[in-house]
């Protein structure tokens, strides 16, 4: 350090720790000692200095001008070089700290403030910390001895982090949708306005609380579940649609979402949450699922009676009185047969959406089952003047499936085959099998569908365009139903590319259909 070197503060210490007043250090010794800890102290970036407090001068270490920028040749007064570069904003701080310390109130000086750079363009935060080392008689400080360090990575991470964690308290409170910390016990940590207004509860009532005491009984089991896979690190986030109990009983559902946060060397933290309110949404699910049954309970049994009684004047009557009645039957009976094929997708829709579509596996003759779905659907071939022919490379094909499902897919694509088909071509129904799975290929020799579109006809009531759903008497279920159907039982429905004209449709069973 700058001045009297025999008389600094760093001496002072080194005496007052010798081992025995009889073995005092010599000067050689103490020069020794002095340099190693300079040394040392520079190394780490770490200033020294001894602040007069009666005369107001001070000195300082080498790594302080190195610190402040201050070459070795510079002739300053260390404390108004310090003082004048101090942030005007942090003045009082310093000045507080060190006011504490003098009255007794604080143990030491201690005080973060930015300190202006040498050439005037940045600011940097530094640290001191210090205490006397000499008092006068009434026990006045008369000197503060000290460190200075540069602490301006340390503080501008901190501020990061607390922009970033204002920012993120910010966003949460004012999300419109629910938004929560949720400990690893499932406690609620803290909750924005919008999870209090969906759940009912305050915010702390609600961290008094956990999300299983207020989750409907017979979604907790399938909650908890995702919570392990996410713990073990099966999962990153996980999705799913709940219900919560308020305190007045109500039922609420709600579209969960689920992160798990963890620490930088992969520890479980806590959990961020939200929660879409799909309350509504559920009701007029339900509202629309029970209007389907009910107009298509109460129409099956009419039209079911208007076509029957149109075929029976068709057996009865196979002339008519006059070719004008004749055709005005023709037109009812296709009308009613439309009518019941839209009436028996909408009940097979209801099943499907409703996830009520049962599954009854046992061993299956495929060879018969395809052949039957077949001839269920001459008569729509026989409308469009269309034929269907069935390859294969045995007699039977043994296969686990359940029968009702397989025929409703093949039927469903057959028909779209004849639909789509051009007159007097044909359609392919190609069997193979091997070790693992069974192919059952619907291939047609229409129009074909562009690839952009191979997902988007299996939506629900999905049409290319309006003219289809006209001239080709169809309410565009038919794909919907065969693809859940196929699925239910393990397998898949696709369609492949054909390069050409035609569209072709794969179904896929595995030999081990999922039950």
């Amino acid at each position: 350090m700058e001045r009297d070197t025999l008389n600094t503060p760093t001496e002072w210490r080194l005496a007052e720790q010798s081992p025995s007043p009889n073995d005092k250090p010599t000067a050689t010794d103490r020069g020794l000692e002095l340099e190693t800890i300079e040394t040392a102290l520079a190394a780490a970036n770490i200033a020294v200095f001894e602040l007069d407090l009666v005369s107001g001068t001070s000195s300082v270490s080498g790594a302080w001008r190195q610190l402040m920028d201050v070459s070795l040749s510079e002739d300053v007064d260390f404390q108004t070089e310090w003082r004048k570069r101090i942030h005007p904003e942090d003045e009082v701080l310093i000045d507080r700290a060190l006011t504490d310390y003098v009255s007794g109130r604080a143990p030491r000086v201690a005080v973060e403030y930015r300190l202006r750079s040498r050439d005037g363009l940045d600011w940097r935060w530094m640290r001191t910390d210090a205490e006397a080392t000499k008092w006068d008689a009434q026990g006045n400080a008369l000197n503060l001895v000290g460190t200075q360090r540069d602490i301006t990575d340390k503080k501008r991470a901190e501020i990061a982090l607390q922009d970033s964690e204002e920012q993120f308290r910010s966003l949460m409170n004012n999300a419109p949708i629910g938004t929560a910390l949720v400990s690893l016990e499932g406690k609620w940590l803290a909750t924005n306005a919008a999870m209090s207004a969906f759940l009912g509860y305050s915010e702390e009532e609600l961290r008094s609380t956990d999300f299983q005491s207020i989750t409907y009984e017979d979604d907790l089991e399938s909650d908890l579940f995702k919570v392990q896979e996410l713990l073990s690190g099966e999962i990153d986030a996980f999705e799913l649609d709940k219900r919560y109990v308020r305190p007045d009983g109500e039922i609420m559902w709600g579209h969960l979402c689920v992160v798990l946060v963890r620490s930088d060397d992969g520890q479980p933290l806590h959990y961020i949450s939200q929660v879409l309110d799909i309350t509504e949404t559920r009701k007029l699910d339900f509202l629309r699922n029970e209007f389907m049954s009910i107009v298509a309970h109460e129409l099956r049994t009419p039209v079911t009676a208007v076509v029957g009684a149109l075929d029976m004047l068709e057996v009865v009557c196979p002339n008519g009185p006059n070719e004008k009645v004749q055709n005005l039957v023709k037109i009812a009976k296709r009308g009613g047969d439309r009518l019941r094929t839209a009436l028996e997708d909408l009940l097979d829709f209801e099943q499907v959406s409703g996830g009520t579509l049962s599954l009854n596996l046992t061993e299956t003759n495929i060879i018969e089952n395809i052949g039957e779905a077949m001839l269920k659907s001459q008569a729509v071939m026989d409308q469009h003047k269309v034929s269907a022919r069935m390859f294969l490379q045995e007699g039977q094909i043994p296969w686990q499936c359940d029968p009702a499902l397989l025929d409703k897919a093949l039927r469903h694509l057959l028909s779209n085959a004849a639909k789509f088909s051009p007159e007097n071509s044909e359609v392919c129904v190609i069997v193979t099998r091997d070790t693992r799975h069974l192919n059952i290929r619907v291939k047609d020799a229409g129009p074909g569908i562009p690839d952009n579109l191979h997902e988007k006809i299996f939506q629900p009531f999905w049409q290319q365009d309006l003219s289809d759903t006209r001239d080709q008497q169809g309410i565009g279920l038919g794909l919907t139903i065969s693809r859940q159907a196929i699925r239910k039982m393990g397998g898949e429905l696709s369609i492949e590319a054909s390069g050409g004209s035609g569209a072709e449709f794969l179904i896929t069973l595995p030999t081990c259909p999922l039950k």
